[in-house]
C-alpha cells in the first residue's frame, strides 16, 4: 500500500485538476448560451427565407434558369470540413473526422476531383494523421463565426460554380439538434435545390404579386441563400463544440471527484495501517524491556 504522504500529494493534484476542469465546465457553458442564442436567432431568417425560395421557384416557373440551379455531371467536388481549433471536447471532433472520411471515400470511389477544406485545427491534423491532406486550413474562424468571415470563404465558391469550375459543393459539420443530441452530417450545398412551395392552410390559396419580377429576386436570393446556410453550419459547429465540451468537462470533473473520494478512503486505510504498525513496535518495544 502507498505511504499517506505518497496518497496526499497525489489527491492535491487530482483536486488541481478538478478546480480546473470545472471552471473549463463553467466557461464552456456560458459560451454555450451565446453560441445557442446566435444560432437560435439566425434560424428563423434561415427559414422564412427557404420558404421565400420555395415561393418564388413556384411564382417563375419551370422554365427559369439561373446557374447555382444547373446540375451537371459532377467531376470537381468541393468538401469543405467545419471542426474546432482546441481540443478537449469530446468526440466532437473525431465525429466530424469520420464523416468527412466517410465523404471523401465516397466521392473518390466515383473518380471525382475533389478539393479538401478543412476550417479547424483539429480535423486537419486528424486528416493529415490518417493520410488525408487538406488543400487549404482555415484557422481565422474561433467558436463565434461571423457572417463576414463566412462570406469570405462562401464567395469565391459561388463565384467558382457559376463559371463552371467546381460541379458540387458539400459541407461536413456538426448539427445541433439539441442540448443532449448533436449529430455530425455531410450536406450539399451545391447546387441547390429549390423546396416546394407550402401548400396554404385555411380553404384559400393566397395570390402573391412580385415586384420585380419573381424571376429578378430569386436570381439575387439564391446566392444569399448559399452562403446563409454555410453561416448556419458554422453557427451550428460553434453551439455544437461548446455543448461537447460542457458535457466532457462535467464528466471529468466527475471522475476527479469520485477519485479523490476513493483517494481519501485509500489514504485512511493507509494512516490506520500506519498507525496500528506503530502500536505494535511501541507494544513490543515495552515488552521486551520487561
Amino acid at each position: 500500500m502507498a505511504k499517506p504522504r505518497a496518497i496526499l500529494a497525489r489527491t492535491q493534484s487530482v483536486k488541481n485538476i478538478a478546480k480546473i476542469t470545472k471552471t473549463m465546465q463553467m466557461i464552456a457553458t456560458a459560451k454555450f448560451k451565446r453560441a445557442h442564442d446566435r444560432a437560435v436567432a439566425a434560424r428563423p431568417y434561415t427559414d422564412k427565407l427557404t420558404r421565400l425560395i420555395g415561393k418564388l421557384a413556384e411564382a417563375a416557373g419551370a422554365e427559369f434558369q439561373h446557374p447555382l440551379l444547373e446540375k451537371r455531371e459532377p467531376k470537381k467536388v468541393v468538401l469543405l470540413a467545419v471542426s474546432s481549433n482546441r481540443g478537449l471536447c469530446g468526440g466532437y471532433n473525431s465525429n466530424v473526422t469520420k464523416a468527412v472520411r466517410t465523404a471523401h471515400a465516397e466521392l473518390g470511389d466515383r473518380g471525382l476531383d475533389l478539393e479538401l477544406i478543412a476550417s479547424g485545427k483539429r480535423v486537419a491534423a486528424m486528416l493529415k494523421y490518417k493520410d488525408i491532406v487538406p488543400d487549404v486550413v482555415h484557422t481565422h474562424i474561433e467558436d463565434k463565426p461571423t457572417f463576414a468571415e463566412v462570406d469570405e470563404l462562401a464567395t469565391p465558391w459561388v463565384e467558382r460554380y457559376e463559371r463552371g469550375e467546381i460541379d458540387e459543393l458539400h459541407v461536413a459539420y456538426t448539427k445541433f439538434v439539441s442540448a443532449a443530441r448533436q449529430t455530425a452530417v455531410v450536406e450539399q450545398v451545391l447546387p441547390l435545390e429549390p423546396p416546394a412551395a407550402e401548400v396554404e392552410t385555411g380553404g384559400f390559396q393566397q395570390n402573391y404579386v412580385f415586384h420585380p419580377s419573381a424571376e429578378e429576386i430569386l436570381s439575387d436570393l439564391l446566392p444569399r441563400s448559399v452562403r446563409l446556410q454555410l453561416f448556419q453550419a458554422f453557427l451550428d459547429a460553434a453551439v455544437s463544440e461548446q455543448t461537447a465540451r460542457m458535457v466532457a468537462m462535467k464528466s471529468a470533473t466527475d471522475n476527479a471527484l469520485e477519485m479523490i473520494r476513493d483517494l481519501t478512503m485509500l489514504y485512511n486505510r493507509s494512516r490506520q495501517t500506519q498507525i496500528t504498525t506503530e502500536l505494535s513496535e511501541i507494544i513490543g518495544g515495552a515488552a521486551a524491556i520487561e
